[in-house]
């Protein structure tokens, strides 16, 4: 028997025929079973110079509980049964597959409830992988992030930069079809990326190439996990707004590539962490033989399409901010001081989206100044969106002078002192000197200091 058939063995009791099994032994085996498989893939192969998975805690939560893995000192909440740390409930760092500060420690975290408990072991352990790859990033490559700030910024509705973006994404696409003119199809799209980037501020190219060595190098490892050694680019591409969706497959697809036109490139980014993939790739392949330019009709639909697309931002804008004002349930709406905006503390990049008037977040939020806190965490039966509008010129990094979140429930308002809470599932903030006022469906916090 294996090491992970043993394993589960030990921690699922022994069911009788025709009877359920117990969904908390079955969690408990799925969590085994995703550590197990990444112990065997990191020990099986080498993903990247330095990098070893089984130094970094991986917490996963499974719908009952969170399981901690290979943490040299589970925070007192944990409890430790047969050599497993875990605590009932999603415990409050594992917020997503991210990476999270457990006890002092830098962990991996990762989502295995609900829908996801049913993707297939193998893959959860390859994203659990590619969580632990950014905590080994943080530690040895600080420079391989993006400034999120940035991507708010970032011109998504001009129409000759996204032609050049799709088109740049179309030849690297082609060339892992066509393995024959591979290093030509490279060269001309990171001649469609070098003029794109001539074009654009230095702060969004930069954004772009961290971003990258942040997500893309990770999905890379992800993706080598599971035995693969191509990307799937869409034939679409991505939406206008897809900026940050694109590292997923550009920045592996880059990495892929020079795996083939230069080798030992991993250990010239581990000598000198400055490089940047497109800029490795388009070195090697500078002098690549051969004519492979897209046919006519596929560079004019894409500049069509671009043309549609960059012109559909505005109104797509408009019409999420729309359905937000549309969207039924419970209104909290918080105003802080006026000379003493809100500060972002935390949101998930992945799930924001700018609309008329303001920034959507459908996932992640945390916000505070000194004299209010509030933070949000969208998970299983829990559905919240939350708008934030902004006190000065950027969307979020120069303060939010009003924030709505509607919720699906009523939340819970208590009051101590000079303090007043607000809670409900997934949902929980604490007010100093603020005035609340109830209205239907509709709370109004507003804070005077």
């Amino acid at each position: 028997m294996s090491r992970l058939l043993l394993a589960i063995s030990l921690i699922v009791p022994t069911m009788l025929a025709g009877q359920r099994a117990d969904p908390s032994a079955n969690e408990a085996a799925l969590a085994l079973a995703i550590d197990r498989e990444v112990l065997r893939v990191a020990s099986s192969q080498s993903l990247w110079p330095g990098y070893q998975p089984a130094s970094v805690p991986l917490a996963v939560y499974t719908g009952g509980r969170t399981y901690l893995f290979r943490h040299p000192s589970p925070p007192a909440e944990f409890i430790t049964l047969g050599g497993v740390a875990s605590v009932p409930g999603r415990h409050p760092s594992v917020t997503s597959n991210s990476s999270a500060d457990i006890g002092g420690i830098a962990s991996a975290t990762l989502l295995a409830d609900g829908p996801r408990a049913r993707v297939s072991v193998p893959e959860l352990a390859a994203v659990a992988l590619h969580e632990a790859f950014h905590v080994f990033q943080r530690a040895t490559h600080a420079s391989w992030q993006g400034n999120e700030g940035d991507l708010f910024t970032y011109p998504v509705d001009r129409a000759d930069l996204l032609r050049l973006r799709r088109e740049e994404s179309e030849y690297l696409r082609r060339a892992f079809a066509r393995s024959s003119d591979r290093a030509c199809l490279a060269r001309e799209a990171m001649a469609r990326r070098a003029s794109r980037f001539a074009m654009m501020e230095a702060a969004h190219v930069r954004y772009e190439r961290d971003s990258e060595m942040n997500e893309g190098l990770a999905t890379y490892v992800q993706l080598r996990a599971l035995a693969s050694t191509t990307v799937a680019i869409p034939v679409q591409e991505y939406p206008a707004t897809g900026v940050r969706d694109r590292f997923y497959t550009v920045g592996p697809a880059l990495a892929f590539l020079l795996d083939g036109v230069r080798p030992g490139w991993q250990a010239e980014l581990k000598r000198n962490d400055s490089l940047r993939l497109d800029r490795m790739l388009a070195e090697a392949v500078s002098n690549a033989p051969g004519m492979c330019r897209l046919p006519v009709d596929v560079t004019t639909r894409i500049a069509l399409r671009a043309t549609a697309d960059a012109d559909g931002v505005a109104s797509d804008r408009v019409a999420g901010r729309t359905r937000f004002d549309q969207r039924a349930g419970w209104r909290i709406v918080i105003l802080p001081s006026p000379g003493n905006p809100l500060r972002p503390q935390g949101f998930d990049p992945l799930n924001v989206s700018q609309v008329a008037g303001g920034t959507l977040h459908t996932r992640m939020l945390t916000l505070g100044n000194d004299s209010l806190s509030i933070r949000m965490v969208d998970g299983e039966g829990v559905d919240y969106e939350a708008l934030t509008e902004a006190a000065g010129a950027h969307p979020l990094f120069n303060g939010i002078r009003r924030v709505e979140i509607v919720l699906t429930g009523r939340p819970t308002i208590t009051r101590e002192g000079g303090a007043v809470a607000i809670s409900a599932p997934g949902l929980g903030g604490r007010f100093l000197g603020a005035v609340v006022v109830e209205e239907q469906d509709r709370i109004v916090v507003r804070v005077r200091r």
